[in-house]
């Protein structure tokens, strides 16, 4: 048996055809049946490809005009930006276009696909290395995420790391300035305030701890 995976799309230039797989099967038998994890990879990969290149392309196509005049945008060159996602890496022609003087520019020339990905990595591939790499080691999160998913197979647990670390910052940037206590006033007239209503919810740091003599036994440690 012989299986044509094919990705249509359907544009206002046209239609487009491209065929991203070909799986063959030549017998019946239990491991054969269905996809497999590598076919599965594939498939995923090839359709990303397919559709993050069209999709940038569509863009581009908006962005070659002045929105001011209306004038066509000159090129002054372009560059290759390598797009991560947790379906495979996109390597991407980054075209550099030079703004026209009937408005004011921060910068003589500007890249349209450095403003859509200005961290070249998918917000659902943050998220699962974020969630990942909080629960196991930043070197399992990479081992997991090249066994199961089409991204680069040597993926670097300092990438990991760093990832994490940016969304961090992020998040702790968006919670604002660290306040002691969140009640107003003075201390001696919080007994008088009225009880929050239910539930009350508290959060405490825990942990596991191994002891040194006996390293198959641990305990829990929970930090106030």
């Amino acid at each position: 048996m012989r299986c044509t995976v094919q990705v249509t799309l359907e544009t206002e230039t046209g239609t487009q055809v491209t065929e991203i797989a070909c799986l063959q099967r030549e017998a019946a038998a239990v491991e054969a049946l269905g996809l497999t994890l590598a076919e599965g990879k594939a498939l995923l990969a090839g359709l990303q490809e397919v559709l993050v290149a069209e999709q940038a392309a569509e863009y581009l196509a908006t962005r070659h005009t002045c929105p001011q005049c209306g004038t066509p945008l000159r090129h002054n060159g372009h560059n290759q930006i390598v797009f991560r996602t947790l379906f495979g890496n996109t390597t991407l022609s980054s075209p550099r276009l030079v703004h026209y003087a009937c408005s004011p520019h921060p910068t003589r020339t500007f890249s349209p696909l450095a403003e859509l990905l200005p961290t070249h990595t998918s917000p659902e591939r943050l998220y699962l290395e974020t969630k990942w790499a909080a629960l196991i080691s930043f070197a399992l999160t990479a081992q997991l995420m090249a066994e199961v998913l089409p991204v680069d197979r040597h993926i670097n647990p300092a990438s990991v790391r760093n990832d994490l670390q940016r969304i961090a910052t992020r998040a702790e940037a968006a919670l604002g300035e660290e306040r002691d206590s969140f009640i107003d006033g003075c201390p001696r007239d919080w007994a008088a305030l009225p009880r929050p209503p239910a539930p009350l919810t508290v959060g405490i740091d825990g942990g596991y701890v191994r002891a040194w003599d006996a390293k198959q036994a641990h305990f829990e440690v929970i930090a106030g």
